[in-house]
């Protein structure tokens, strides 16, 4: 097994992905200093995860990918099952996953996926890569990007801000609730949003980072 550093860094470089990951974006999500992160890279390259070109950015080779993807699937895994077993809400659960994850065994990850019946998504909507890295196609629409009076099923919320996901709760805007957008703010920007028994306006910032699909797909 990885490192936690490496595998924090392959993982992170396929979240920014997939091609062209800058240095500085790697160094910010990371909160480490942009030298460290251009040294790891250098590392990760020698090593034939990563592929650098120098001014342009990283990318994950094969091997590279394979290796993240395992990290992705033992995070929503260890966040399916820290949700469904300790009931944690949905806000707590990035974290403790960030904990957990560099130290599941695949035997146990094995086990944990059979006993929650091999989940195809986690609590936020993400979809959990397969045993052999095999990721379904994302075929889910920005929020910010939807027309008006289309019916909408939310897919995916956020899940490294607590603050955003709480808001998110309150206002009851979680994977699997129905919305419409029924106006649209031109001039201070964000969207209008009616729910079942209720409506909200939602920042531009926030329906960017929210995941829907049409009600009848």
């Amino acid at each position: 097994m990885d490192s936690v550093a490496v595998e924090n860094y392959l993982k992170s470089i396929w979240e920014l992905g997939p091609d062209d990951v800058a240095t500085q974006d790697l160094a910010q999500l990371l909160n480490v200093a942009p030298a460290s992160a251009t040294k790891m890279v250098q590392r990760l390259t020698e090593r034939g995860l990563v592929k650098h070109i120098p001014y342009k950015g990283a990318s994950l080779t094969s091997e590279g990918r394979r290796r993240a993807l395992s990290v992705v699937r033992r995070h929503r895994l260890l966040e399916t099952f820290l949700s469904q077993t300790l009931d944690l809400g949905r806000e707590q659960l990035h974290e403790e996953a960030e904990n957990l994850e560099h130290g599941l065994s695949t035997e146990l990850e094995t086990v944990i996926a059979n006993y929650l019946g091999n989940p195809e998504r986690d609590p936020h909507g993400h979809p959990i890569p397969g045993p052999n890295g095999e990721l379904p196609i994302d075929e889910d629409l920005l929020l910010s990007d939807c027309s008006l009076n289309q019916y909408l099923v939310v897919t995916q919320v956020p899940d490294r801000d607590p603050e955003l996901l709480t808001w998110l709760e309150k206002n009851g805007i979680f994977p699997g609730i129905k919305l419409k957008i029924v106006s649209r703010d031109d001039f201070g920007g964000g969207i209008n949003v009616s729910l079942e028994d209720s409506s909200i306006q939602i920042s531009t910032s926030v329906a960017n980072e929210v995941y829907v699909k049409l009600e009848n797909d």
